[in-house]
């Protein structure tokens, strides 16, 4: 729904911006695989990624904005001299321009599920320095 794109979508490139990164771009091909996999997932409470060609966040039991800035707040794990990929470093890699996400509905006990895709995808080897500021 495009309440949803444009409020996960502000949150992304709110977080970006205090990171020195571009805006991003909301994408209905990334939003159509995001859906495509929320609609699988069963709201057992795991979280397993797609494997798919895009970048990828998952989170459950979060509000819209309350799961970006639920990935962002891995921000303070992140040590760029021994740098691992994270839910934060996918949000904020310089390289991604591209968004895409969906949600499913999973009830009152685990709430909503989201997945985001992002393209080009992030968190790739040899590429922190220049992508996490």
């Amino acid at each position: 729904d495009s309440s949803f794109a444009s409020e996960i979508l502000k949150a992304h490139n709110d977080k970006r911006s205090q990171d020195g990164a571009s805006p991003l771009s909301w994408s209905k091909k990334l939003e159509q695989y995001a859906q495509d996999y929320a609609d699988k997932y069963d709201c057992s409470g795991g979280l397993t990624h797609s494997g798919g060609p895009y970048g990828e966040n998952l989170g459950l039991g979060y509000s819209t904005s309350g799961v970006v800035d639920a990935w962002y707040g891995e921000k303070s794990d992140y040590n760029s001299n021994s740098p691992s990929a994270s839910h934060f470093t996918q949000v904020v890699w310089k390289s991604t321009t591209q968004l895409g996400c969906a949600k499913k509905e999973c009830g009152s006990y685990w709430g909503q599920y989201t997945v985001c895709s992002y393209d080009p995808a992030g968190n790739v080897a040899g590429g922190y320095a220049q992508n996490v500021q």
